[in-house]
């Protein structure tokens, strides 16, 4: 119980460090956009890990772990521009999809639903229901994959980015 609460608190005072940084830029869209997928997927593969070894200890501290785990890794991209002014490119894509799950359709609204089912097979595996958990995790995947295969084109310039209103409404871009 007291790994799970360290564990807890270090992910909670994290994650208040990072929506400060994010509110800073006005940048609210991505600090929730990257953190749902991330957590999302960081709960899914540790339910299916977790399935596939059919651990004798219950999951808390593992699951607090693997999502802060997941966050921060499809978060790389904006702690590199946070900390060291590193501008977005398109090989960020390789921490989670970073760059492409702006134009997967709704894109938060994705994200949440992602987690919310990442967060029944976590919820499942910690009822011992191993299989039927793992069954609900790879549902995360599938809606990564579905989401990343119906996305719009990714634009090309920042004119294309500044045109689309879409995407400005979650890109604060200098005028």
């Amino acid at each position: 119980m007291r790994r799970l609460l360290i564990a807890a608190a270090l992910a909670l005072a994290g994650e208040v460090y990072l929506a400060l940084r994010y509110a800073e830029f006005g940048a609210l869209f991505h600090y929730w956009l990257h953190g749902l997928w991330g957590m999302a997927a960081g709960l899914a593969v540790a339910v299916l890990w977790r399935s596939a070894r059919s651990p004798q200890t219950g999951p808390g501290a593992q699951l607090v772990v693997a999502a802060a785990v997941g966050r921060l890794l499809f978060a790389v991209p904006d702690v590199l521009f946070l900390a060291l002014d590193t501008p977005h490119a398109g090989w960020m894509d390789v921490f989670g999809a970073h760059i492409s799950l702006h134009f997967v359709p709704a894109p938060v609204a994705w994200a949440y639903a992602a987690f919310a089912v990442a967060v029944v097979a976590a919820a499942m595996g910690a009822l011992r229901r191993r299989r039927p958990a793992a069954g609900v995790a790879v549902g995360v995947v599938i809606m990564l994959v579905t989401g990343l295969a119906v996305r719009q084109p990714m634009p090309r310039t920042l004119d294309d980015v500044r045109g689309d209103s879409e995407i400005a409404w979650s890109c604060t871009l200098p005028p």
